[in-house]
């Protein structure tokens, strides 16, 4: 009796499991049948112009956006390797550590940071009797660069982030004429699915290359915080672009006479201490 029930206790295991996976089968493929064609970064083509437009417009989106981490993080690892340190392994918080003490020698040592961010971002030196060393430069390049980077990945993503508002408007807009202008697509189902689809990819999207884009400001300002000794205690000259315009005289105020001057021209001011400017 005991060898017999074992085989059919078996079988009837078997059969049970096999009826509990039947239901299951039908209900997993048309899970996966539910995946857009966006969700797996392809465009559905349908002749019509305004739709095939808008989701070849949406895939890019998804595409780039999904590369914005890359984008932002080029500037990190160029400046971890300035740093001798690991660009795989290294932080921004390590990375900036590392970057506000190397400043803090250069201060040290005489040599005064000041970042400009307008026209476009440099880092400018001014050394009080003190030579940049080959290793120096090589410091104030890869800040410089990484300034450079982040500024333009931040726009640059930014301006994706646009971008996904501006697609979302005209999905909501194609979704409410959809019914009336696809009346007679064979297609309009699958097209209704990926319109519906493409709010979550766009959301998504533009999520992804706002949070990057607000990190790469915030390295901008982290690298300015770290580095920059401020226009108060540059010890030499300051740039052109950071010296505050001449205060106007007041109406009906007079000059003040130069004793001995003349008509002949203003003497010459004497030329300043220090180094001059750097500009890598």
């Amino acid at each position: 009796m005991t060898s017999r029930s074992g085989p059919a206790r078996g079988l009837r295991a078997a059969a049970l499991a096999l009826l509990l996976a039947a239901p299951q089968a039908p209900l997993l493929g048309a899970c996966a049948a539910q995946t857009s064609q966006l969700e797996q970064g392809r465009a559905l083509r349908t002749g019509n112009p305004p739709y095939d437009e808008f989701f070849e417009a949406a895939r890019a989106l998804r595409e780039e956006s999904l590369k914005a981490e890359e984008h932002a993080g080029a500037a990190r690892a160029e400046l971890a390797r300035a740093l001798g340190l690991d660009p795989g392994a290294a932080g921004d918080a390590a990375a900036l550590e590392v970057t506000r003490a190397r400043a803090a020698d250069l201060r040290a040592s005489g040599v005064a940071l000041h970042v400009e961010l307008v026209p476009e971002a440099r880092l400018v030196s001014a050394r009080g009797g003190r030579a940049l060393g080959a290793e120096d430069r090589s410091l104030i390049e890869a800040i410089e660069a990484c300034l450079k980077s982040s500024l333009a990945a931040s726009k640059r993503l930014g301006e994706l982030s646009m971008r996904a508002v501006e697609l979302e408007k005209k999905r909501a807009a194609l979704a409410a004429e959809s019914t009336k202008a696809l009346a007679d697509d064979p297609r309009r189902r699958q097209v209704k699915r990926e319109i519906e689809a493409a709010e979550q990819v766009l959301a998504e999207s533009g999520a992804l290359a706002d949070r990057h884009a607000g990190k790469a400001s915030k390295l901008v300002l982290d690298l300015v915080l770290a580095v920059d000794t401020g226009a108060g205690a540059a010890p030499a000259r300051r740039s052109a672009a950071s010296r505050a315009p001449a205060r106007p005289s007041a109406p009906g105020a007079k000059a003040p006479s130069r004793r001995g001057s003349g008509a002949g021209a203003a003497p010459k001011p004497p030329p300043p201490r220090g180094g001059d400017d750097f500009d890598p």
